[in-house]
């Protein structure tokens, strides 16, 4: 099945930034695509902060989401690293709600506090300190609410918004499964610090990303979870949505630079490396390559292989990584895959 691509639609206004520093030699990732914050291309200067970036879903997909979505069903975002999930979930949230998704990243390193909140115990004992000096007892209960610091979780849930779970798969303790749980399956949860359930008020739901179980570092999704949750898998791109992708990201790109570096991809994806590039990685490659070269850049083998460093991250794949760009410049000649402009 294809892949999200996604396209640039400009905006009107100025092109002031966001306020925050932005090399312009370094691309800024979200989901599948690479974003520069400025870029020349054609002699003209793009702030790509000046672009909404949209995904493109397969027509089976986009029906599905916005199904979930609109009728608050939990479901899970599976695929590779790299290949538009989280781009996916935020936009169509964003598109769908009217409001932006609350994320809370999940590491083996989260802990219960992380998704739950905690008591800002400094405040709170020298406030109860100072009750005590008063001569009066300390209403901690009274306390407990005032110091509360809630958690994007609970604040999801109290504020009616959609919850975008990141990489549930990389949780290192079994339990917050059964936090989760509640949360999915009754909009619920029992909160310690407060020492009362929250319950979520309407419109909020569960997104969960994860990626497939062959990546480092994931753990296998316990069955109880699967139930309660639908299930939308994101493959890997065939070759004609992957150069969609790139020219989505880089309109400006010679479809013969794209065709090669795509090619050269997918030879690699079906090869035994360290490192397996991922469709945003492409999109960097692409845009190096026009960067180092020029707008014109015919991504020949020695342009492709002198900005590399995209793509090979690993010294001992080099090799690998040479002879697929080798095997690509006669792959991509022509129109392969029948792919056209827009």
């Amino acid at each position: 099945m294809p892949l999200v691509t996604a396209r640039f639609v400009e905006r009107a206004g100025d092109n002031a930034t966001d306020g925050i520093a932005k090399p312009a030699c370094l691309p800024w990732r979200v989901g599948c695509c690479i974003v520069a914050a400025v870029r020349e291309l054609d002699g003209r200067r793009l702030n790509m902060s000046d672009h909404e970036v949209v995904p493109v879903l397969p027509p089976v997909k986009e029906r599905l989401i916005e199904f979930y979505v609109r009728n608050r069903i939990p479901f899970i975002l599976e695929g590779p690293p790299g290949t538009g999930k989280s781009l996916a979930a935020r936009y169509w949230v964003k598109r769908i709600t009217g409001t932006d998704a609350v994320k809370i990243d999940i590491t083996e390193d989260t802990e219960l506090t992380h998704v739950l909140g905690d008591i800002d115990w400094k405040k709170l004992l020298a406030e109860a300190s100072q009750g005590g000096a008063n001569g009066g007892p300390a209403d901690f209960t009274e306390l407990y609410g005032r110091y509360y610091v809630p958690s994007a979780a609970v604040r999801a849930m109290e504020e009616g918004r959609v919850l975008l779970i990141e990489e549930l798969d990389r949780c290192g303790r079994d339990t917050l499964f059964p936090v989760f749980f509640d949360m999915i399956e009754y909009r619920t949860t029992y909160v310690p610090a407060l020492q009362r359930e929250v319950r979520a008020a309407e419109g909020f739901s569960c997104i969960i990303t994860v990626n497939r179980d062959t990546d480092t570092g994931t753990v296998r999704l316990p069955d109880a979870l699967l139930r309660r949750c639908r299930r939308v898998f994101i493959p890997m791109p065939d070759p004609e949505t992957e150069v969609r992708i790139v020219l989505a990201n880089v309109p400006d790109a010679p479809e013969r630079l794209v065709r090669r570096a795509v090619a050269a991809v997918q030879k690699l994806r079906r090869m035994e490396v360290e490192h397996v590039p991922v469709p945003s990685e492409t999109v960097q490659w692409v845009m190096d390559v026009i960067g180092m070269f020029g707008p014109d850049a015919g991504g020949d083998a020695e342009q492709l292989e002198a900005a590399i460093a995209a793509v090979c991250k690993s010294s001992e794949d080099e090799q690998a990584f040479r002879s697929a760009i080798r095997t690509a410049e006669g792959v991509a000649r022509g129109d392969a895959w029948g792919v056209r402009r827009r």
